[in-house]
């Protein structure tokens, strides 16, 4: 019983880490994604291409091997694509617009996931420096290692919440809209619109 407990803790552990969460979601979001880009390939583009090439008999961009024909309701002699043996060429060209696609989404997603990445590490690595050079501050003005780490730790934090707090500064061109609405509601306006008349 101990031994299952055991393997249970580290299933739950393992299972818990963030890497296989964000694994899940990335297949679940793959798997969907891969509906919609052959759902588009299949249903958008291959239509238009065979279309474009004339195409007509359902066979749209197809090299016949061998040719298999049957008679429809009507007795037309039609080919039976399902016993032809063919080359498909609009399949093959369909899966390299799928491999594209793809190919060019995940490389946008993981180009913005670096990015946001390297952002945050910045940040983080910007936040040390100021704490180191605090603690060096501190431990010259006599405090002991842990007494400095504290204090910086606490000024750091209360730095970011204070200029996450702090509203963003007006542009040169919002602060002299301001300027040219208030000198308009005081009159200065009109005697701008008297010295053009």
């Amino acid at each position: 019983m101990k031994k299952i407990k055991e393997l249970w803790a580290e299933f739950k552990k393992f299972i818990s880490r963030g890497n296989i969460v964000d694994l899940a979601v990335a297949v679940i979001i793959g798997a969907a994604f891969n509906a919609i880009v052959t759902s588009l390939t299949n249903n958008i583009i291959k239509p238009i291409i065979n279309w474009a090439v004339g195409g007509n008999d359902g066979a749209g961009l197809v090299t016949m091997l061998r040719a298999v024909y049957t008679t429809d309701a009507e007795g037309n002699s039609i080919i039976d694509m399902t016993n032809s043996i063919y080359i498909d060429w609009g399949t093959f060209i369909m899966k390299i617009v799928d491999f594209l696609v793809i190919a060019v989404v995940l490389f946008l997603i993981v180009k913005i996931y670096y990015g946001l990445k390297n952002a945050a590490e910045k940040a983080n690595e910007k936040r040390i420096k100021q704490m180191n050079k605090l603690i060096e501050k501190f431990k010259k003005d006599g405090l002991s290692d842990e007494e400095a780490r504290k204090i910086a730790e606490e000024k750091v934090v209360e730095a970011q919440t204070e200029s996450a707090a702090e509203p963003p500064k007006p542009t040169s061109e919002e602060l002299l809209a301001e300027i040219r609405d208030i000198l308009k509601s005081q009159g200065g306006g009109n005697a701008e619109e008297q010295r053009h008349n």
